[in-house]
C-alpha cells in the first residue's frame, strides 16, 4: 500500500528493525531517538532461534552470530555449588537457528550499520512530548520545540513509552514485583564451558551468565533477578553508583558457597544496568488512528521468558509486512490479531509452567515469512 512516510519513535532493536523491514516493503521512514547518538543503554540478552531467524530476513544474522556465543547447553547450579541439571540445547538441529548470548551493542550495531547503508535517517536528541491525530496525518511534538507531520507513527520507545499515551492513556505500567540487574565483565581464567549458559540460584536470587563474544576480553554477560514485593527506591538502585550496586549484588550472594571466579565476575564489572521490572496492564488496543506500538512499548516480556528482543523483532517484521499489503487500518488490525495472540499464548504457557505444551517448540516454530500476500477471500 502507498504509505507516504512513517515516523518511528525509538532507535532500539525494535525501532531500527522496523525501519529496515519497512524499507524492504518499499516504505520510507525516519527514526526519532530521545538519546544522543553517543549514549548506549543495556548490556545484552539471550536471543532465541525465532529472533535469530528474523535477523536473517534483513541481512544481519551472520554478523550478529559471528559476534556472539552460541549456547549449546544450560547448566543449573544451586547456591551450594552443586550441579542440579544440565539441559542440552538442540535449537540449531530442530529450529534451523541457534540460541545465542549477545551483547546489546553487537546486535544493535549491525542493524544501525544496515540502516545507514540503506539511507534510513536517525535523528537523535528528539524526545517525544505528545502526539496529535489529524484527519489525514499525525503531528508529533518534541522537547526541543520542533514538530513533524507524518502519515503513520510507530512507537518503539520501550517500556516507558510516551507513544503509548496516544494509543491508550488508561493503560497502566505497574511494578511487576521483580528487580533485574545486568553487567558486562571478565575473569582471567574462565573455568566454565564457553558454550554453556550458567544459572546459579537460591530461593531468593537467580544469577545467569555466559560468554557473549568469542574473542573480546570484556565478554561475560551476566544478569540477576529477584522477587521483591516493594519496588527498590530509584535513587538507591537505578541511580546508585557502581560501588553501591556492586555491594548490593555481592550481599545477595553472601552465603553462597560458590567458586571465587563467580565473585570476581562481580568485582570486575564496571558497568551495571539496574532496573525495577515493569509490566503493561489494561492495554485494550495496540493502535489508535494512525499510531501503533511495537516491542516493549506494547508487551513487556518477563525476563525469565527471555523473549523481549525476539518478540520485538517479530513485531517489526509482521507490522511492516501488513503495511506492505494493506491500508493502515487493516494493517494494524491484522498485526495486532497475530501478535497479541502469539505473545499472550507464550506468556500464559510460561506462567502455567505447562511442560506438556512444550513452550520451546511453541516459541521457535512460529511461522513468519516475507512471502507476497495471497489474494484469497475464502
Amino acid at each position: 500500500m502507498n504509505h507516504k512516510h512513517v515516523a518511528i519513535i525509538g532507535s532500539g532493536v525494535a525501532g531500527v528493525a522496523t525501519a529496515l523491514f519497512l524499507k524492504k516493503a518499499g516504505i520510507e521512514s525516519t527514526i526519532y531517538e530521545s538519546r544522543s547518538a553517543e549514549i548506549e543503554t543495556g548490556a545484552g540478552f539471550l536471543l532465541s532461534p525465532n529472533g535469530v531467524k528474523v535477523l536473517g530476513e534483513i541481512g544481519c544474522k551472520d554478523e550478529v552470530i559471528a559476534n556472539s556465543t552460541i549456547i549449546k547447553s544450560i547448566c543449573q547450579i544451586n547456591s551450594e555449588n552443586e550441579v542440579e541439571a544440565i539441559i542440552n540445547n538442540y535449537n540449531e538441529k530442530h529450529f534451523n537457528a541457534p540460541l545465542i548470548n549477545v551483547m546489546r551493542s553487537n546486535i544493535l550495531n549491525p542493524l544501525l550499520k544496515e540502516a545507514q547503508r540503506q539511507g534510513i535517517e536517525i535523528k537523535y536528541s528528539k524526545k517525544l512530548i505528545s502526539v496529535k491525530q489529524l484527519s489525514n496525518s499525525i503531528e508529533a511534538f518534541f522537547e526541543d520545540e520542533t514538530s513533524i507531520k507524518t502519515d503513520i507513527l510507530i512507537g518503539a520507545d520501550g517500556t516507558f513509552s510516551t507513544t503509548r499515551e496516544a494509543v491508550a492513556s488508561s493503560a497502566k505500567l505497574d511494578y511487576s514485583g521483580m528487580w533485574g540487574l545486568q553487567g558486562v565483565s571478565y575473569v582471567e581464567d574462565f573455568e566454565w564451558d564457553e558454550s554453556s549458559s550458567y544459572l546459579y540460584y537460591d530461593e531468593n536470587l537467580f544469577f545467569i551468565f555466559g560468554k557473549a563474544h568469542p574473542t573480546n576480553k570484556l565478554n561475560i554477560l551476566w544478569q540477576a533477578f529477584s522477587m521483591r514485593p516493594e519496588k527498590l527506591p530509584t535513587k538507591y538502585f537505578e541511580k546508585a553508583n557502581k560501588e553501591t550496586i556492586r555491594e548490593f549484588i555481592s550481599k545477595q550472594m553472601n552465603d553462597w558457597k560458590v567458586t571465587k571466579n563467580l565473585r570476581r565476575m562481580i568485582e570486575n564489572t564496571e558497568m551495571f544496568f539496574p532496573r525495577s521490572i515493569y509490566e503493561v496492564n489494561d492495554l485494550p488496543m495496540w493502535s489508535k488512528g494512525r499510531v501503533v506500538l511495537v516491542g516493549d512499548a506494547v508487551h513487556t516480556a518477563n525476563p525469565f521468558l527471555g523473549q523481549g528482543a525476539s518478540f520485538s523483532l517479530e513485531d517489526s517484521m509482521v507490522l511492516a509486512k501488513m503495511l506492505r499489503d494493506h491500508d493502515y487500518r487493516d494493517a494494524f488490525y491484522y498485526y495486532e490479531k497475530d501478535r497479541r495472540k502469539r505473545t499472550e499464548e507464550v506468556t500464559a504457557m510460561f506462567q502455567n509452567m505447562d511442560i506438556e505444551l512444550n513452550i520451546e517448540k511453541k516459541i521457535n516454530e512460529y511461522k513468519i515469512t516475507w512471502e507476497e500476500e495471497k489474494n484469497d477471500l475464502t
